[in-house]
């Protein structure tokens, strides 16, 4: 297996302290790991790559497992950043917001309040969204309730936009349905699920490389006991919210599974185009959001998208591929590798950017890889990647990232020098200073 090599580089102390600050517009809750898309910085805090090292030199993963499973679930959020058709259309938005810091003109103002906004909608303001703690404890034998509901954002100026529809997941307790928390679906829920079904697969590939039945017997369990706490945590709702819904729906019984095929189906939503989505069948339970059905899809939804397939997809009954098939036919979207085949070819196309910097070069740079990062997710099972894929055939694109001793490792010897991630922090600390500034100014925040 492949080696993870230090560059003796690292960020300074004060550089460490501005990425905490910028890391809160992205689903980064767990403190074990983050990504933070303005810089494209990856953190793996509870990676130690000496002890990886020698793990993968002893063919046994198995005490290296955390560092394992987040390295993946943060890699997951990297590759889903530069490999769908969402992170191509957010990667835009980032770079005029550069190219408008970089002009400092009033008119320019517009593209990095419109940047404020669209990082809002990745994990949805908490005016949206409540939780609570459930009077008793739930588990999969006793699972929440859910329920849905739509709303509509409130603009700046306090208006309700029912060309911008929320579609939320209400979840209750059970048997009473006293409600406890609300949900949107929001595209930070999607990549969850995927870095979350990356996870389970890392956690399994550590425990399946040891090689006494017992030990791995124990630690799987251990690991099935994670998840489940994961899964019901009330605080961590959006991590799970996914895999919950089509839980209810499909009726599959097992987490690992509900998760699998969530994050498989939230890989074609994040791939959808304009297009697909005005194809899209609206299920006969969304009958009483009336209009905004029509809203959800003219806006793109992807949460809605998610949804729908599920909603339209029916039960699961035993076949996870066919059952991903069904839920993007029934939806009228065709098969899912020709939503994909089309979503690669879009992403082959150069990302051009007018009159472009040193910092948007950098984007473009990494999107020249966007199509093969998305037909490589596309061969994997269920679109999910794995450990093995990491260490071969994701490994000269993989970027370098920050370790336990916030020191970059890298996978592709020589990578860090093209990716120059000093220089990138620099920039989002900058942007985000900038943003706070002119949000004083035109919304008093």
């Amino acid at each position: 297996m492949t080696q993870f090599k230090l560059t003796e580089r690292s960020l300074s102390r004060e550089q460490a302290e501005q990425k905490k600050q910028q890391a809160s517009i992205f689903p980064n809750q767990i403190a074990m790991g983050s990504f933070v898309p303005h810089s494209t910085l990856v953190e793996v805090g509870c990676f130690r790559t000496a002890a990886v090292c020698d793990a993968l030199e002893a063919e046994d993963l198995m005490p290296v497992r955390r560092d394992i499973q987040v390295l993946c679930h943060e890699m997951t959020h990297w590759f889903d950043f530069f490999g769908t058709i969402w992170g191509r259309e957010y990667i835009g938005d980032i770079c005029r917001a550069y190219r408008a810091l970089e002009r400092g003109t009033e008119e320019d103002f517009p593209k990095i309040v419109r940047l404020f906004d669209i990082d809002r909608t990745v994990l949805s303001p908490m005016y949206y969204r409540f939780t609570n703690a459930p009077s008793v404890p739930h588990t999969m034998d006793r699972p929440w309730t859910i329920d849905y509901v739509t709303g509509a954002e409130i603009d700046a100026d306090g208006s309700t936009r029912e060309d911008k529809p929320i579609f939320m997941a209400r979840f209750g307790e059970n048997p009473t349905r006293r409600t406890f928390a609300r949900q949107p679906v929001s595209v930070g829920a999607l990549l969850e699920v995927r870095a979350i079904a990356s996870e389970i697969g890392a956690a399994i590939a550590a425990i399946n490389s040891h090689k006494e039945k017992g030990p791995q017997m124990v630690e799987m369990t251990l690991a099935n006991r994670e998840l489940n706490e994961l899964a019901y945590n009330h605080d961590l709702i959006e991590y799970s919210t996914a895999a919950h819904i089509l839980s209810v729906q499909s009726g599959t019984q097992e987490l690992f599974l509900s998760t699998r095929l969530a994050a498989a189906l939230a890989f074609i939503a994040l791939n959808l185009r304009p297009s697909d989505f005005r194809k899209i069948k609206t299920p006969a339970a969304f009958s009483p959001f009336g209009n905004r059905n029509r809203a959800f899809k003219k806006r793109g939804d992807r949460g809605y998208a998610f949804v729908a397939m599920v909603f339209n997809g029916g039960r699961y009954e035993g076949d996870e591929m066919e059952y991903i098939e069904r839920c993007v036919a029934s939806s009228n979207l065709g098969t899912p590798a020709a939503v994909l085949e089309a979503a690669a070819a879009e992403m082959k196309d150069p990302f051009w950017f007018s009159g472009g910097n040193n910092i948007t070069s950098h984007f473009f740079r990494e999107s020249a890889m966007s199509g093969h990062i998305l037909e490589a997710h596309s061969r994997l099972p269920l679109y999910r990647l794995t450990l093995e894929a990491l260490l071969s055939d994701f490994r000269a694109v993989c970027p370098p990232f920050l370790d336990s001793e916030a020191n970059f490792v890298e996978l592709n010897e020589g990578r860090i020098d093209e990716y120059q991630p000093e220089i990138m922090h620099d920039a989002a600390h900058a942007l985000r200073e900038y943003t706070r500034n002119l949000l004083n100014g035109c919304r008093g925040v």
